[in-house]
């Protein structure tokens, strides 16, 4: 069979092909997908957007989420980069850095600092005991480390385990068609010097310590952490334990959830 010289354009594609191959062979596929150099997704041409993972890391499949996630056009979304994308060359900001100038917390417990021991809680000025059946609010010493208002309230009684909740105005910062998505959400709370709930380990993120609650016993599967300031936060599917529909008067939810009327307020 008569052998033909290949065309010019034949000879550099075969070049390309052959180059493709030895990088290939280089790097053999382990099965594992590529991760990207700048976040912890995998590789990704776009640039991420806080919309975007925002929408990502509350979504449970719902008919709300995916109300969002179809309402939500990347080519008009103007919110923060979190991520420059995969393909991205030149000097890039820590992730942390990146993710906390846009108000967004990202936890990868496999590169977070992991501790031995935590460090010793500060002993707090606590209020008295209430009068049975009651409770009482005071203010919360680190209501400005939080993205919402926050008050402390001590109970008369234990309520799971503890004398002690927090409630939150949360606001989820996504653009919809409705506007944000307000929430009224109640915790545990454990103040530093007090009993502290067991837990499995804990690690920091950015300056922030957190301790993952050890509870096998939790038949509803809610996930469990402790953060340095001694608020039990417990998170499931969709969204936290104890929580309500917008901005509800957070003494009216202590009362709700707990079965204990909040009597007065101490400074």
């Amino acid at each position: 069979m008569p052998q033909h010289n290949p065309t010019r354009d034949r000879a550099l594609v075969d070049e390309i092909d052959a180059l493709v191959d030895e990088q290939l062979a280089a790097t053999p596929d382990n099965g594992r997908p590529e991760m990207c150099p700048h976040c912890h997704d995998e590789w990704h041409s776009l640039p991420i957007r806080k919309t975007l993972l925002m929408i990502r890391q509350l979504y449970c499949g719902c008919e709300d989420c995916d109300r969002i996630l179809d309402a939500y056009d990347y080519a008009s979304d103007t919110s923060p980069i979190i991520c420059p994308g995969s393909t991205f060359h030149g000097p890039v900001e820590p992730l942390e850095t990146r993710a906390a100038r846009s108000g967004v917390i990202v936890i990868d417990i496999d590169i977070a600092a992991l501790l031995c021991e935590p460090p010793a809680p500060t002993p707090l000025p606590l209020p008295p005991a209430p009068p049975d059946g009651c409770a009482l609010r005071f203010p919360f010493p680190a209501a400005e480390v939080y993205r919402g208002p926050v008050w402390a309230y001590r109970l008369s009684r234990p309520w799971r385990d503890t004398d002690y909740v927090t409630v939150m105005h949360v606001e989820r910062d996504i653009d919809t068609r409705t506007g944000p998505i307000t929430e009224t959400a109640l915790f545990r709370y454990f103040p530093p010097g007090t009993p502290q709930p067991p837990s499995r380990e804990s690690f920091l993120v950015g300056t922030q310590l957190i301790s993952v609650i050890d509870d096998d016993s939790d038949a509803d599967h809610y996930r469990a952490a402790i953060d340095g300031h001694g608020v039990n936060i417990e998170i499931g599917d969709h969204g936290a334990r104890h929580r309500a529909n917008g901005h509800v008067n957070p003494d009216l939810f202590v009362q709700q959830i707990t079965g204990q009327m909040v009597v007065g307020t101490v400074d």
